[in-house]
C-alpha cells in the first residue's frame, strides 16, 4: 500500500505489548494460534472470559519485539484491564503507543491480505467517512464481525462466526475459555449463529433485537448487517 492512499480507522484502536514472552503470554488468552502468524501479517482473533465469552475480537500483528493488537476503540481501556493481573507475571508490558490503524482505496478488494497497516506518521493521513463505511461494508460482507463494547461478554466465538473466518484455533493449546469453547464446537451443541440481514429501510443500533428475536452485532452504512439468532430446530 502506498502512503499517500491511507485514511485512519475512527473505530479502531491498537493494544501493544513487548517483551521476550510476548507471544507465549498472548497464546493464553487469545483464541487463535499466533504461532502461524507471520511477521507484520494480519492474525483474526477474539479473546474470551473465562465462560468462553468474547470480550474482543480484531486481529494481531507480530513486530520485531512484540504484539499489537487491534481491537474496537471503545474497548481499549477494558481490554488493557483485563489483561494488566496476567501480564505483570511474564516478561512482557503493556505500553503505550503512537501508532494509528489505517487503510487504502486499494486495501479495501484484499480480504485476508494486508487490508489494514499500522503507522506512526498521523500528519500524512487522511480521515474519510466515506472510507470508514467501505471497511465496515468488507467486514460485514465476509461476516467478520468487529466487537463493540455493547456486545461484550454476551456471544460465544461460533455465535458470532468467528471460527468460520480463522479467527479460532481448535487446535492450539489452552487459553481462557477454551474449554467451553471447545467443548460446544465437538459436542455440536452451537444453538446461535451469524446471519447477514438487510436493514437498509430500517434504522437500527448495534446490540437491537430484530423481529426474529435476532441481536443485531454489526450494521454499516447501506443497511447490509451481521445479526446473531437462534438456529432453527435447536
Amino acid at each position: 500500500m502506498q502512503n499517500h492512499n491511507l485514511y485512519t480507522w475512527k473505530d479502531a484502536s491498537i493494544i501493544s505489548i513487548v517483551g521476550p514472552d510476548t507471544e507465549k503470554f498472548l497464546q493464553g488468552y487469545i483464541t487463535s494460534d499466533i504461532s502461524k502468524g507471520t511477521s507484520k501479517a494480519l492474525l483474526p482473533m477474539a479473546i474470551t472470559d473465562i465462560k468462553g465469552r468474547v470480550i474482543c475480537s480484531g486481529w494481531t500483528i507480530k513486530q520485531e519485539n512484540g504484539v499489537d493488537l487491534i481491537v474496537h476503540k471503545s474497548l481499549k481501556d477494558s481490554i488493557e484491564l483485563f489483561l494488566k493481573p496476567y501480564i505483570q507475571f511474564s516478561k512482557s508490558q503493556l505500553v503505550e503507543t503512537q501508532k494509528v490503524v489505517c487503510h487504502s482505496d486499494t486495501g479495501l478488494s484484499l480480504w485476508n491480505k494486508m487490508f489494514l497497516q499500522l503507522s506512526e506518521k498521523t500528519t500524512d493521513l487522511e480521515f474519510s467517512e466515506q472510507k470508514d463505511e467501505a471497511l465496515l461494508e468488507l467486514l460485514t460482507l465476509n461476516k467478520f464481525v468487529f466487537i463493540q463494547q455493547c456486545l461484550s461478554g454476551k456471544f460465544l466465538p461460533q455465535h458470532l462466526g468467528l471460527h468460520m473466518v480463522n479467527a479460532v484455533d481448535f487446535d492450539k493449546g489452552c487459553y481462557l475459555g477454551q474449554e467451553i469453547v471447545a467443548r460446544v464446537q465437538f459436542r455440536g451443541s452451537v444453538k446461535k449463529e451469524i446471519r447477514q440481514v438487510d436493514l437498509a429501510s430500517v434504522e437500527h443500533q448495534v446490540g437491537d433485537q430484530l423481529t426474529d428475536n435476532s441481536t443485531l452485532v454489526q450494521i454499516s452504512g447501506s443497511g447490509l448487517g451481521l445479526a446473531v439468532g437462534k438456529i432453527e430446530g435447536s
